[in-house]
């Protein structure tokens, strides 16, 4: 039997005159949905079936045959939805009917804004309890006053909406940028007309000689394996790579740096003395490293000139369960010093730090990652990258000087990327604390003018418990319930 419902003035915050608190569980009652497994499910039909993460299918009759909220019970408890037709809530999510005391667009965003997610206290599959619910505090304002504030939350957060969704265009677009920018860098199209102004005096094949001789005078002590071959004979199909200005030439990594592999991690190490920091495969992101949560590891010293970092080494992912993410790349620039690195990330080394540079933006270029994901490709579905595979990738070598101006205008335009980025996510920031803002002052009755001809929602209250008392409020609910019992 329905229980008068209890309200009061004392509640989480300062209410204005003519609001009360009430109880979620009195006032906006949950109901538990009935599972329908989609092979039961008439999809003939236009009714639309919740599940917690919005609408999985539809059926051909309701559970519910009026406007109700849903709100997801198991997975994405917070989530809430409103259905303004019949429709059939599942078992993972709670109903809610129309309500005589809130209005339903009122009550949704007053869930919103409490972000029920926060009451989950499961330990595994993530829950919101019928309980906590019912003893959350729901300001009431009167009747006509929450379709008001509804109605201006609706249309203020459509405007923000359409804010974020422009700032989220642009920051889409300046990725779209950023790739065309590196794709015309690596090809020599962005210097085209430097060339012509300022003709290098030095071509790429006398680079690559360099740079081979100087690998071994840098790093010969250390090197147990040069994998530095004669090229002679041993041609680059260039069918299927970008065309090169006459003064370019193409490469291989393997030929113009030196490709090494970091620490197997195992127990053993644990009984090495010395612990260093080192690299996992979590620490090298896209462009950048992530150097929040540095773990160490054994190293001996027989092995620490092989697997240290030095500033603008070249640090490449060597594997990962999707293809798109192999490959991810970033120059260490000696954060932490000293420090190693795990097999599993792939270190390069120039002896000129302007050529690490460039292979770092020829790498995270697109015509880079189409090698790099064709070369960690397999038949047999496992997507790896190796020492030997890095050494084969093609890479585009240009004069010098031609690298250093490539590299001032990637720079250049990178900073203003990076400017208009932070720009473009503080205000998608200042929209979601505007929203916030929003929902707190419609809630705290901030929101909109109030109208002294409101019926005050005490007095509602006490009408409504006078109706109950008198069980004509019990019968018209009990009408509601049969008729969707009919339904069925």
């Amino acid at each position: 039997m329905m229980m008068p419902i209890e309200f009061h003035r004392d509640g989480p915050w300062e209410l204005p005159e003519g609001w009360v608190w009430a109880r979620a569980g009195d006032v906006l009652p949950l109901e538990y949905g009935k599972g329908l497994p989609e092979r039961q499910r008439d999809t003939s039909g236009a009714i639309p079936v919740y599940g917690s993460a919005g609408i999985v299918g539809t059926h051909s009759k309701p559970l519910v045959d009026e406007p109700c909220l849903i709100l997801a019970r198991k997975g994405s408890i917070g989530a809430v939805f409103e259905e303004t037709r019949p429709s059939w809530p599942i078992d993972t999510v709670y109903f809610a009917r129309k309500s005589h005391v809130l209005d339903l667009r009122y009550a949704y965003w007053f869930i919103v804004f409490s972000q029920f997610g926060r009451l989950d206290q499961s330990t595994a599959v993530p829950s919101l309890s019928r309980d906590k619910y019912n003893d959350v505090l729901i300001p009431i304002a009167p009747g006509a006053e929450q379709r008001r504030i509804a109605a201006r939350i609706d249309e203020l957060f459509t405007d923000i909406v359409d804010g974020e969704a422009v700032a989220t265009r642009t920051l889409k677009n300046l990725g779209t940028w950023h790739r065309a920018l590196l794709k015309a860098a690596v090809t020599g199209q962005l210097t085209s007309q430097w060339r012509v102004d300022k003709p290098p005096n030095e071509e790429g094949r006398d680079v690559v000689r360099q740079l081979r001789q100087s690998i071994t005078a840098t790093d010969g002590p250390f090197v147990q394996r040069i994998r530095q071959e004669d090229t002679k004979g041993k041609t680059i199909d260039v069918s299927k790579l970008p065309e090169l200005p006459g003064s370019w030439i193409w490469s291989r990594i393997g030929e113009v740096g030196l490709v090494t592999g970091g620490l197997t991690k195992n127990p053993a190490r644990a009984s090495i003395v010395r612990k260093l920091p080192y690299l996992r495969v979590a620490n090298v992101q896209y462009g950048m490293l992530d150097l929040t949560d540095i773990q160490e590891l054994g190293v001996g010293e027989a092995e620490l000139d092989r697997v240290s970092l030095r500033i603008d080494d070249l640090l490449i992912v060597e594997g990962n369960g999707s293809i798109n993410q192999i490959g991810r790349c970033a120059l260490w620039s000696a954060e932490i010093q000293p420090c190693v690195h795990q097999n599993h990330i792939i270190k390069v080394r120039f002896s000129d730090a302007r050529i690490a540079h460039w292979a770092f933006h020829w790498l995270m270029s697109p015509h880079g990652r189409e090698l790099v994901t064709t070369v960690a490709s397999s038949t047999s579905g496992l997507h790896t990258l190796s020492i030997s595979k890095i050494e084969a990738i093609p890479i585009p070598i240009c004069p010098l000087s031609e690298v250093e101006e490539i590299l001032r205008l990637i720079g250049r335009n990178f900073d203003d990327e990076v400017t208009t980025k932070i720009e473009l996510q503080g205000g998608i920031s200042s929209l979601t604390r505007i929203r916030n803002a929003v929902l707190k002052a419609a809630f705290e009755g901030r929101l909109i003018e109030r109208n002294p001809t409101d019926e005050p929602a005490d007095i509602l209250l006490t009408r409504l418990n006078g109706a109950i008392d008198d069980g004509v409020l019990l019968r018209q609910t009990r009408r509601s319930r049969n008729s969707v019992i009919a339904a069925e």
